[in-house]
């Protein structure tokens, strides 16, 4: 085998296996069908009808992302030893994942993940409020530190009502913060069983299954895409208001600053469009005087330093 120097002459454009070439592509029923990479490239498209209104989700969604990275960052900065920004870090890592799915034509797979992503924060704010707010003692701190560690090598879990009680308790979000959130997962969840139209437009149908093409083959959908640009901001909104709130020091630091500024320069027009209770709250946040101090939270995971 020769030397792949080249993305076009790599594996990711396979002439022998049809279901790991990304660029491949035809056409079904009028259908824009192919690999990953041929859908991601339709974005600019001559063929793709609104394709400016469909930038807006892209490079509104892009720079959310880019926002989210530099307030965890600024979080891990500031309290880098507690359980929620320990947690947020793989939560950025989730919603990369997330817009690159959704670029490349797996809309449903994309939204999933952000299932995952209101789960562990939900975990993240859980961890907190009992660290924060009912650990009453060193001992108490030392339970909730091994409950945090046996949770990310996959032992501890509890339903997310539970752990909605638990953040309403803590103050941490209100009683219509809990429905609001109630909803969204239950939203989120539908994604998680389900099976969605072929890139042919066919059912997926027992006993009368018509198989025009092959199953990994992704379709470019404009409405797949705007539904998952909802659930994106929806989340991210979500995570980042109560990212800030419980870290304000974050607003006094640059990048938090620079990310808060971004928020507002993309989403400020679109405010009354989306509705959404935590981007209004995330447009009112400014940024505050560095006191040159740093966050300091009762209890801080002290645990972890010993890990």
């Amino acid at each position: 085998m020769g030397k792949k120097t080249d993305l076009k002459d790599s594996c990711a454009h396979c002439g022998v296996i049809n279901c790991i070439d990304l660029f491949r592509h035809t056409r079904h029923d009028d259908k824009l069908v192919g690999g990953e990479l041929y859908v991601y490239k339709l974005l600019n498209h001559s063929e793709v009808a609104d394709r400016e209104e469909l930038w807006r989700h892209i490079c509104s969604n892009g720079a959310l992302l880019q926002c989210g990275c530099y307030i965890v960052g600024t979080a891990n900065e500031l309290s880098p030893e507690d359980f929620l920004t320990i947690i947020c870090n793989e939560i950025v890592r989730d919603m990369k994942a997330s817009f690159y799915l959704a670029m490349s034509g797996h809309y449903r797979q994309a939204i999933l993940i952000q299932r995952c992503v209101f789960e562990n924060f939900l975990y993240g704010l859980y961890f907190h409020a009992e660290d924060y707010w009912f650990s009453r003692n060193a001992e108490e701190q030392e339970k909730v530190l091994e409950n945090f560690m046996s949770w990310i090598n996959g032992g501890f879990r509890k339903s997310d009502v539970y752990l909605l009680d638990i953040i309403e308790r803590g103050r941490i979000i209100s009683k219509a913060e809990k429905r609001e959130w109630e909803t969204l997962f239950n939203e989120l969840s539908q994604f998680v069983h389900t099976i969605l139209k072929t890139p042919t437009g066919k059912i997926i149908k027992y006993g009368n299954v018509e198989i025009k093409s092959c199953y990994s083959e992704v379709e470019f959908d404009s409405d797949g895409l705007i539904e998952w640009s909802r659930y994106y901001q929806k989340v991210f909104f979500l995570v980042l208001h109560k990212l800030v709130s419980i870290y304000p020091l974050v607003r006094t630091e640059e990048a938090g600053k620079l990310a808060l500024k971004r928020i507002r320069a993309e989403f400020k027009d679109v405010r009354e469009e989306l509705k959404n209770p935590h981007l209004n709250e995330l447009l009112k946040m400014r940024s505050g005087k560095s006191e040159g101090g740093k966050l300091s939270l009762k209890g801080g995971a002290t645990g972890l330093r010993q890990l």
